[in-house]
């Protein structure tokens, strides 16, 4: 029910941007995992190309074709793709002006960057939810999360410690390469992903939201789409969508 509960939300996700695709366009995927997204989009006519860090996950269960980077160059030449697309990636990686920087590289002339990423409000949401999470651990229940499988308590103690452990029941940990879930509350932000993008060259054309309501913790995994989509209207989407271009350069400000 997990994994089916995220792709759902994946795919809903996506579908958010199919109007900035045409078919023929050349998409690079970055973070691709079992290449869901990457099948959607080449579903459309599209060309797409996924590349992922880490192990590339067994063929028989990819959905589309993954390969495996570094982490830090792409590898493709300049100017090759019409689109760079990421789905709840870019809060996880340390290095993000290198990440853009390369990501810009390789965008052709009038090529966009379209990349979703978590809320605030779905940091806050998530926060509390986690501690719904806890007590059904308490009781010997475990709810799936996106993360996958979730070690047990004793697992845990034994590669983090007791006191880890204790701290994580009693305030949520961070999602992505931050330092606290708090923080996040402003990393998560549109001004602070605006200043991001600003200083990796890129400018914000729109900002959309997925219109889902949803948190780290399937708490009501079979909730519908059209339920979600209300309960969004008034406690927030769990995830905002970043429509960039390459900053032109000033002309006046050229020789």
């Amino acid at each position: 029910m997990g994994v089916q509960h995220l792709e759902s939300l994946r795919q809903f996700e996506v579908e958010r941007v199919k109007d900035w695709l045409r078919p023929g366009m050349r998409v690079l995927e970055i973070g691709g995992g079992h290449g869901l997204q990457a099948s959607i989009i080449a579903s459309w006519g599209c060309d797409v190309v996924s590349i992922d860090i880490g192990t590339v996950p067994p063929r028989e269960i990819q959905r589309y074709p993954v390969q495996q980077y570094d982490g830090k160059k792409i590898p493709f030449p300049n100017h090759l793709f019409d689109i760079v697309f990421s789905s709840n990636v870019l809060e996880h990686v340390k290095d993000l002006e290198s990440l853009l920087g390369e990501s810009r590289r390789v965008l052709s002339g009038g090529g966009m960057a379209i990349h979703i990423l978590p809320s605030p409000s779905w940091r806050v949401w998530t926060s509390l939810a986690h501690y719904v999470y806890v007590a059904s651990r308490v009781i010997g229940k475990s709810l799936p999360v996106s993360g996958g499988v979730v070690p047990s308590v004793s697992e845990k103690i034994q590669h983090r410690g007791l006191w880890y452990v204790i701290a994580r029941s009693l305030m949520a940990g961070p999602h992505g390469e931050y330092p606290s879930a708090l923080s996040e509350m402003y990393y998560f932000s549109k001004y602070r992903w605006k200043n991001v993008f600003h200083v990796a060259g890129f400018e914000i054309v729109r900002t959309l939201t997925s219109g889902l309501f949803y948190t780290g913790y399937a708490l009501l995994p079979t909730l519908s789409l059209e339920s979600r989509k209300k309960i969004a209207k008034v406690f927030g989407s769990a995830t905002y969508i970043y429509i960039l271009r390459p900053q032109v350069p000033n002309s006046s400000q050229s020789g």
